[in-house]
């Protein structure tokens, strides 16, 4: 069971400070990513925004004079109170759209490259382009175009794959395309490039030059093309929620061509909601017309009558005895004209109304009806035809929602008509009882002297046929001057224009802030990454954060194998000397210390530890003896070089002394035991008693003993050379030790199986803890 181990983590102490010391890589990585910035700042087209202010409303308001009340009571012909939402959706609908770009020249697209940057031109390009309409033409390929006026000559150039037709007459995309498109042929000045699938001449503009070196070509933009271009680009909403007046953007890298389509857009829209209502009150005025006709003809004939009842002599006292009856009969009579012209009008909205039931819906004005709930179903009527225009305008197929209000209409159509001819057949009873009623008093007139009462009858007969004509002339005035004056209540309050004036793409903050940050970012990760993969001991930090282990000393990295009498005071001496002292305090009462080197696997340096911790002991005046018990790679004699000889190996079998197995290591006072020929079974050999004889004498005659054992994670000796020993000293080699190595030795220690145990980190670079505050030390 692991009780503690190296956990596979990200050591963020550790990263900032490889951070600190690969500065450089930061400061390399940070320029190229800037100097890639600023390249992508020169070399990426600039992109501008540009915004339109329009009006959508003023409010109600009348189509006369700025008047509140209506000119039609229930007939609102001129206004029109859609959403702004309609509005809008209206402003980039597809018909809207579709008409302004006809009303453009966006069909070409022309653009030339110039080192390295490609950008559009639109009213600068040194030529225009004539496509002929009467072909097929190839389209979205870029077409290329040199002049060469020397030569008298003109160069067109075309390449690509799975190319499609485009017809200009009908605007439409052809269903097939050009597997393959390869075009380069020379044309004189002046004559037409003529090809099965690519036909056009070119003018050359005076006063523009094409650029030696510049390369000029030109794209054929289909309608359906320039139409998802626009649409996608061009946003219109709402300055606030109250207000009235809307916001039109777009964006692109052609300031005068995004310009050129918002100012277009607004008036088409402008000028698409003024054909509507000129429209709306035409048919209106018709209407009125109609009805004045009617008007007319009776009008002459009340007049013929009156004519010949004036022409019988003038009037006598007959008039003071019909008093009474006259002042009835006017009054029935005036009662009549109101019901004839209710009547009348009866009858031509039924007229009207069944004539539109084969065509297409269209708003009706509801006038001189007398009648609320007519009346009511006329303007729901006409608010559901305008919705359904409304729908139809922006939605070019018939969907459920349009069908659904097509049939709305069409029952309303029908209500109207039959509730209609229902006040048709009510009014004619009312007429047909008024006239009953007349006729009696006509009777008792009749009376009275013929002459004079035939006056007075002819001329209240023409009197009201006249206000009635009247009336119908001054409406119809009324119409043809609202039809011809009326302006709808949109207008623009700014044109087009760059806001803000500066380009809004490439951003140079944001281009040079984010490759200021990949720049950093770049090497941050390698460094994480690194660290994350890289599963080695990286330094004293890393090492007290993946043990418990108390840890001796830190040996700087150092070319020199040992320490040698003549240079005490080196950075290396140094270090073992402080290894040295720390070791005293660890057992301080104990006369005579045996220390058992070992590491988790080969190349960790516990014999360079051993060998120099051995030497300092020694040059502090202690007797020493160093025991290579490492028998299956044994290292002393070469560091020492030393010849073979006896070892520990032949002094367990038996086969030397402890004095023939002790030899000189060429300091005063450090005897060296060697580990001798290399044997077959050193485990067996280490369990030996003569192993435990060894250790005996040495601790009668020497003060310390160092034991260069076997690695502890590789082989079983050093767990038998553990009860010999007093204290373990477990090298650790930076950058080399691999972190899983220290869990068996952690949970040892953990157990409480290695009570005595120590670390020693081996090969410390410079500049990690060392060379600061040693300038007097020799390398």
């Amino acid at each position: 069971m692991s009780h503690s181990g190296p956990q596979d983590t990200i050591d963020l102490k550790a990263i900032f400070a490889r951070m600190v010391g690969k500065w450089w890589l930061f400061a390399i990585s940070i320029a190229i990513a800037l100097a890639a910035g600023v390249a992508y700042i020169k070399t990426t087209p600039k992109s501008y925004r540009v915004k339109a202010v329009l009006r959508m409303s003023e409010g109600r308001r009348s189509s006369f004079g700025g008047q509140k009340e209506e000119f039609l009571r229930g007939a609102s012909y001129l206004k029109t109170d859609a959403e702004l939402e309609d509005e809008i959706t209206m402003i980039r609908s597809v018909s809207n759209m579709t008409a302004t770009l006809r009303k453009l020249d966006f069909t070409i697209g022309y653009f030339v490259k110039e080192n390295f940057l490609t950008k559009e031109e639109y009213g600068t390009a040194p030529y225009v382009v004539h496509m002929d309409t009467s072909s097929l033409q190839i389209c979205g390929l870029a077409v290329h175009v040199k002049v060469d006026t020397l030569a008298g000559t003109w160069r067109v150039s075309a390449a690509g794959k799975n190319v499609h037709l485009y017809d200009l007459r009908t605007e439409k995309v052809d269903d097939g395309f050009l597997p393959k498109v390869e075009i380069d042929e020379l044309v004189a000045l002046g004559q037409p490039f003529k090809s099965k699938y690519l036909s056009f001449n070119i003018e050359l503009l005076p006063g523009r030059a094409m650029k030696a070196g510049s390369e000029y070509f030109f794209f054929l933009n289909p309608m359906d093309e320039q139409l998802r271009q626009w649409q996608g680009i061009t946003e219109v909403s709402p300055m606030s929620d109250e207000s009235n007046i809307v916001i039109l953007t777009t964006g692109g890298e052609v300031i005068s061509k995004q310009e050129r389509f918002l100012d277009m857009l607004m008036a088409t829209y402008i000028q698409s909601e003024q054909d509507k209502n000129t429209q709306k009150g035409k048919a209106t005025i018709e209407f009125i017309d109609a009805t004045l006709a009617q008007s007319d003809q009776r009008l002459r004939q009340a007049q013929t009558q009156l004519q010949i009842a004036q022409s019988g002599g003038s009037m006598g006292d007959a008039a003071s005895q019909s008093g009474a009856i006259n002042q009835e009969l006017f009054r029935l009579q005036d009662e009549e004209g109101r019901i004839r012209s209710k009547l009348s009008n009866l009858n031509a909205l039924v007229a009207t109304m069944s004539g539109d039931m084969a065509g297409q819906a269209s708003t009706i004005a509801a006038t001189g009806l007398d009648a609320p709930s007519l009346n009511n179903l006329i303007d729901k009527y006409n608010q559901d035809v305008q919705q359904l225009r409304t729908n139809e305008l922006n939605v070019k197929i018939a969907t459920a929602p349009i069908i659904a209000l097509r049939r709305t209409v069409q029952t309303e159509r029908d209500q109207i008509v039959q509730s209609a001819q229902a006040l048709v057949h009510q009014t004619q009873s009312e007429l047909g009882a008024l006239q009953s009623r007349i006729s009696v008093l006509q009777g008792k007139l009749y009376v009275l002297p013929q002459q004079d009462a035939q006056r007075r009858i002819a001329t209240k007969s023409y009197e009201l046929t006249e206000g009635i004509h009247n009336y119908l002339m001054e409406k119809s005035y009324e119409a043809q001057i609202a039809v011809n004056s009326d302006q709808v209540d949109k207008s623009v309050v700014d044109s087009a224009r760059p806001d803000p004036p500066s380009p809004i793409a490439p951003d140079k903050k944001v281009v040079l802030g984010g490759a200021f940050a990949i720049g950093f970012i770049i090497p941050l990760l390698l460094l994480m990454l690194m660290d994350l993969v890289n599963d080695k001991i990286g330094g004293l930090d890393e090492l007290k954060r993946l043990t418990a282990i108390p840890i001796l000393a830190t040996i700087p990295s150092s070319k020199r194998k040992r320490i040698t009498p003549d240079e005490p005071k080196s950075l290396l001496a140094e270090s073992f000397r402080t290894a040295r002292i720390n070791l005293q305090y660890l057992n301080a009462n104990a006369p005579r210390q045996v220390v058992g080197m070992t590491s988790s696997t080969s190349g960790e340096g516990k014999t360079f530890c051993s060998i120099n911790l051995a030497t300092v002991i020694t040059l502090s005046g202690k007797r020493t003896l160093l025991i290579d018990a490492d028998m299956r790679r044994p290292r002393v004699h070469e560091y020492l070089e030393l010849p073979d000889g006896p070892g520990l190996s032949t002094l367990l079998i038996g086969e030397c002394t402890v004095e023939q197995a002790i030899r000189r290591s060429g300091i005063q006072g450090l005897d060296v035991i060697t580990a001798g020929p290399i044997p077959p079974n050193p485990l067996e050999l280490v369990e030996s008693p003569r192993m435990a004889e060894l250790f005996a004498k040495a601790r009668e005659r020497y003060d310390h003993i160092v034991v260069d054992a076997s690695p502890m994670g590789l082989v079983s000796e050093f767990k038998i050379i553990m009860g010999h020993v007093d204290v373990i000293l477990y090298v650790v080699r930076q950058g080399h030790t691999r972190r899983p190595m220290l869990r068996n030795v952690n949970e040892l220690y953990h157990d409480g199986k290695l009570p005595h145990a120590n670390m020693i980190l081996n090969d410390v670079k410079a500049g990690e803890g060392y060379g600061e505050g040693y300038g007097y030390y020799t390398k």
